[in-house]
């Protein structure tokens, strides 16, 4: 009997789970605003039109987010598409709460910088198109580092520790499809 009750407990659980995942399924039409994953790196080093993110907020601001009025729509307001983002680990975090947050009766999402309420998908909506805008942030400091320092290394300079092993000429290497060196995996 008791493993009925477990088995039955499971199942509960992995409903809600679904349940709390079907909340946060943005509409298709946002799926153009987010670069796809599959996009290669140039194309989204060159993807112009993505929204900064507000450093102003903080995970400290989480609280704030929820609200346990009805949001009365599936849409967002005109002006949502041109707002900045709350920081990825913000959204992160509340990705993170949600289903709690839901469990004890939260009803909407709610923007503190702007008045209305918003529907629960906006909060992966942030979150998905916040680890686009921080990949991007990523690739561009690795191609301007990159790139700076092409245009001062000497081709066959030897690297400072702790590479001191490894010749500038070692990182095309890296960056090319040449096998990898037992070498470069010891330094």
């Amino acid at each position: 009997m008791n493993s009925f009750i477990q088995d039955s407990a499971i199942d509960l659980s992995l409903d809600l789970q679904q349940h709390y995942a079907h909340l946060l399924v943005f509409p298709q039409c946002y799926d153009s605003f987010i670069p796809a994953p599959h996009l290669p790196i140039s194309a989204l080093l060159n993807f112009t039109n993505l929204p900064p993110f507000d450093h102003s907020l903080t995970v400290a601001d989480l609280h704030r987010f929820f609200t346990s009025e009805h949001c009365v729509t599936n849409d967002v307001p005109a002006d949502f598409l041109d707002r900045s983002l709350p920081p990825l680990s913000l959204s992160t975090q509340l990705l993170n709460t949600f289903s709690q947050a839901y469990h004890d009766g939260v009803k909407s999402v709610k923007d503190p910088r702007f008045l209305g309420n918003l529907p629960f998908w906006v909060v992966q909506y942030w979150h998905d198109l916040g680890c686009a805008i921080a990949a991007k942030e990523r690739w561009s400091l690795a191609r301007d580092w990159l790139s700076g320092h092409l245009r001062v290394l000497g081709w066959g300079i030897t690297l400072r520790s702790p590479a001191a092993a490894l010749q500038v000429l070692d990182l095309a290497e890296f960056l090319s499809s040449t096998p990898m060196k037992g070498c470069f995996i010891d330094a």
